[in-house]
């Protein structure tokens, strides 16, 4: 379990990566681009996306089409845990335009071809979750750490309203393997985050 201590770290460490990618003039969205000059919808950044052999956990940002792309975001990450001869999707960290989280969200098996587990396991990913990579992606990597530190509460709700939403798509599309390749049904679960609030309330026990 996540002590205060540990979320006032969480938060001061993203802070901190938010501001110095500020004081460079760049956003996240532009360091998780990792130099490309055109964002090219769908194509993964970093390109075969940035993975942690030790740990196995994944991710990459990228964006659908125009028509497809919620108003006022940017894009979004996918956080993977993969295993040996598969992987589970965690979550999706949508960005807005300044490269600031906006929406949380949980995909349909479809979406990223996952092998769809348990709510119980993914939650399990997520509570372990911890990348050490290195190179220009680390810090974004760090971000993203701290991130799922801050609002796992959020994140381990959707995981399980995910498992809640594919049990009433099988009632209604009558087995499973047709609810999880229902191509109505992208996203599962979602909910909108603040992220300055959420710092505000975590760095202000450290200022206190």
């Amino acid at each position: 379990m996540l002590t205060q201590s540990h979320l006032s770290l969480a938060a001061q460490e993203l802070a901190n990566i938010q501001m110095w990618y500020a004081e460079t003039g760049r956003t996240l969205n532009e360091a998780v681009l990792c130099g490309a000059k055109d964002f090219v919808e769908w194509q993964h950044y970093p390109n075969n996306d940035l993975i942690d052999g030790d740990s196995g956990y994944e991710f990459y940002y990228h964006a659908h089409s125009a028509d497809e792309t919620p108003s006022g975001e940017h894009g979004h990450f996918h956080v993977i845990k993969r295993d040996k001869n598969s992987f589970h999707h965690l979550i999706g960290i949508a960005l807005n335009q300044k490269g600031f989280p906006v929406r949380l969200f949980t995909t349909n098996q479809w979406v990223t071809g996952e092998e769809m587990v348990d709510s119980m396991v993914a939650i399990k990913s997520i509570k372990g979750f911890e990348m050490v990579v290195k190179g220009r992606m680390t810090p974004v990597s760090k971000w993203i750490s701290a991130l799922i530190k801050l609002f796992a509460p959020e994140i381990e709700k959707l995981i399980l309203e995910r498992d809640q939403k594919i049990v009433q798509l099988v009632a209604k599309q009558g087995d499973r393997a047709s609810a999880l390749n229902s191509r109505m049904h992208h996203v599962l679960t979602e909910c909108k985050i603040d992220l300055m609030e959420r710092l505000s309330e975590h760095l202000s026990v450290v200022n206190s």
